[in-house]
């Protein structure tokens, strides 16, 4: 609705997208029936294929298919001019095979694919089809260097989560995941100090064209040899069960044949202090991180010039779970990154997050993800509720600003090199619900997303002022 002020009601929009109406529709017809069940469809032990196979007890098998729709109306990406929806199908299977005490092989097949939707839209970066995401031999041995301790050093092709995930994680939205060559260790000892060491490289994408995505065409992923991805990650216990962590992330990378890069010599290190949620109780998050180094520009061939980089991001949460009904939980959040004070003085501020995932804080990602952990000023207020023992659902309000208003907004391309649109680009408001619909074997999720567009979007010399966007999706997982 363009023009419209910013606290006007999207729901007019709704003709304007006639794709989305399905969907809404079936929103509100599912959601009040399945929050005024009981226990959702109990049929004992759920089918896994495991089971069905009679496998041995040396072989674990087990996987997921997860069709989404999704659908954005009135995108904020420079340049866009449709309105963007995607039907995609995303399947898992996994496997592990102990050949030897403590020695196991295991694999990941991942199969995302595009069924239907807008051909020149965002959907082409959440395709990977038929793709070995993960390959490796692991070696587990117990009471590894004392009693009661253990050990997971794991050699060859992996996924990997790493403290918060907010700088390190397998993506929990996405339909793609980030995979690593190399070799990683976890120790955990019997009280719980746990010890991450890796080196890697980071895989990279194929087919790296949108055409050849768009058309499901199978390329396996290369190891970008010219990748470098070290981790060093702490995460020990402290009293009153609190959480300490101290990590440092090196990113070393240079242009190869598999793929052009940016250059980046990023060294990441950071610190977290948390709580874990519990009834009646207050929790909290903190972490910060500092980054240094140096980037280039672009990740053109012709770019030469070193930037020195000196970036951070800041996240600090309190919560209180409450003893009541529904389980509610209410949290104050505020994130902060470090944008780009300007492209011509030499330096670059803009935090780099390396392989995080941002779903679990900022909301949707793949053909939306509007929020990311760079050139960010963020407070938000979420409330959690679980309605019975097979729902949970949240909304959040998360204000949107500039940090400073002289970079990019997030991945919009958006920017005013000037200064005067702004510092503030909107007020995101999202909300789920999921429920279990067959206990632990198929989940219904519902998802809708709006941003009341800010001065910044409003003003800013490329932005696309097309209105405030809106983004819904429905999907359903069965795992088995």
């Amino acid at each position: 609705m363009p023009g419209s002020p910013a606290g006007d009601l999207w729901i007019g929009e709704l003709h304007r997208f006639p794709t989305l109406l399905p969907m809404a529709t079936l929103a509100v017809l599912i959601a009040p029936a399945a929050l005024a069940q009981g226990d959702p469809k109990e049929s004992g032990t759920p089918w896994t294929l495991e089971a069905a196979l009679d496998l041995p007890d040396n072989v674990r098998v087990e996987g997921s298919i997860r069709p989404r729709y999704e659908a954005l109306g009135n995108p904020f990406v420079a340049g866009r001019t449709e309105d963007d929806e995607f039907l995609g199908l995303q399947t898992e299977l996994r496997a592990e095979f102990d050949v030897a005490p403590a020695l196991t092989i295991g694999g990941e097949l991942l199969d995302s694919r595009f069924i239907a939707g807008n051909e020149t839209g965002g959907a082409a970066s959440e395709i990977d089809t038929l793709e070995p995401a993960q390959l490796y031999l692991s070696w587990r041995p117990d009471d590894f260097l004392a009693e009661g301790a253990s050990l997971d050093l794991t050699a060859g092709r992996f996924t990997m989560d790493v403290g918060s995930r907010r700088l390190v994680a397998r993506a929990n939205y996405r339909s793609i995941m980030v995979s690593f060559d190399g070799v990683r260790a976890i120790w955990t000892s019997a009280d719980d100090l746990k010890i991450t060491l890796a080196y890697t490289a980071s895989v990279g994408r194929a087919p790296s064209d949108a055409a050849s995505a768009i058309d499901n065409k199978v390329a396996l992923n290369p190891s970008l040899d010219h990748t470098r991805f070290a981790v060093a990650h702490l995460d020990a216990p402290l009293p009153f069960s609190m959480r300490g962590e101290v990590y440092l992330l090196d990113l070393d990378e240079e242009d190869g044949p598999e793929a052009a890069t940016r250059d980046r010599d990023l060294a990441t290190l950071g610190v977290r202090l948390h709580k874990a949620p519990e009834d009646n109780q207050f929790d909290f998050d903190l972490e910060y991180a500092h980054q240094s180094g140096s980037v280039h520009a672009t990740a053109s061939a012709l770019d030469k010039t070193s930037l020195d980089h000196t970036a951070e991001m800041a996240h600090a949460e309190i919560g209180f779970s409450f003893d009541a009904a529904w389980s509610p939980r209410l949290a104050l959040q505020y994130d902060f990154a470090s944008g780009d004070r300007s492209p011509t003085d030499g330096d670059n501020q803009r935090f780099d997050p390396p392989f995080g995932d941002r779903a679990f804080e900022f909301g949707p990602t793949s053909i939306f993800g509007f929020i990311s952990r760079s050139n960010l000023s963020s407070p938000g207020i979420r409330l959690e509720v679980r309605p019975d023992s097979a729902s949970d659902a949240y909304i959040m309000a998360r204000d949107v600003g500039l940090d400073p208003t002289t970079d990019s907004l997030a991945n919009s391309g958006v920017r005013d090199a000037a200064g005067l649109s702004g510092d503030h680009a909107g007020l995101q408001i999202e909300g789920r619900y999921r429920r279990w619909l067959v206990k632990d074997s198929v989940r219904l999720s519902l998802g809708a997303t709006t941003l009341l567009a800010g001065d910044f979007l409003e003003d800013a010399p490329n932005a696309t002022r097309r209105g405030d966007p809106i983004y819904g999706y429905t999907e359903l997982t069965w795992t088995f």
